[in-house]
């Protein structure tokens, strides 16, 4: 028994030491993972409600509903809180935040800001009918698409 209890402790320092060194090396990685999982999982939902926005599949309230209020809660706890500084392209692994985040930091606050209006205006329309959806994703395209051609590295 005393030889398993070291052989735990033993396995739990040589884990710790792995997870300091991850950490060493790129000290931003989950604040760049958690960001990038909050954008995959928009852009999941997005491509829901955009697929009936193009009629490539049947309006679906149910569906455009609960699409809609994942994206407005995604929207609703964005913050500087994922882009700490430092964790901007080129710096921290797999970023595509542009330092202007931080020169520009009031106007980043105010994109993300204008995302959750856009956003839960959007939870109401797109649960109405397949016309609101359509005139809620232009006000929401333009919210995202505003802070990415600002504050985004575009993909190469």
């Amino acid at each position: 028994m005393r030889l398993m209890v070291l052989m735990v402790a033993a396995g739990a320092v040589m884990a710790s030491g792995v997870l300091a060194q991850d950490a060493a090396e790129d000290p931003f990685a989950d604040a760049v993972e958690m960001r990038h999982g909050l954008m995959l999982q928009m852009a999941t939902d997005l491509g829901k409600v955009g697929a009936m926005a193009k009629d490539e599949t049947p309006y679906d309230a149910a569906v455009a509903g609960k699409a809609a209020a994942n994206i407005a809660a995604i929207a609703s706890v964005l913050s500087m809180d994922q882009f700490p500084a430092g964790s901007e392209y080129q710096k921290a692994t797999d970023s595509f935040a542009l330092p202007a985040i931080w020169e520009k930091q009031d106007d980043f606050l105010q994109k993300v800001a204008d995302l959750n209006t856009a956003a839960a205006a959007f939870q109401t329309a797109a649960a109405t009918d397949l016309d609101s959806l359509k005139a809620g994703m232009a006000a929401l395209g333009g919210a995202c698409g505003a802070c990415h051609k600002a504050y985004r590295q575009p993909e190469e």
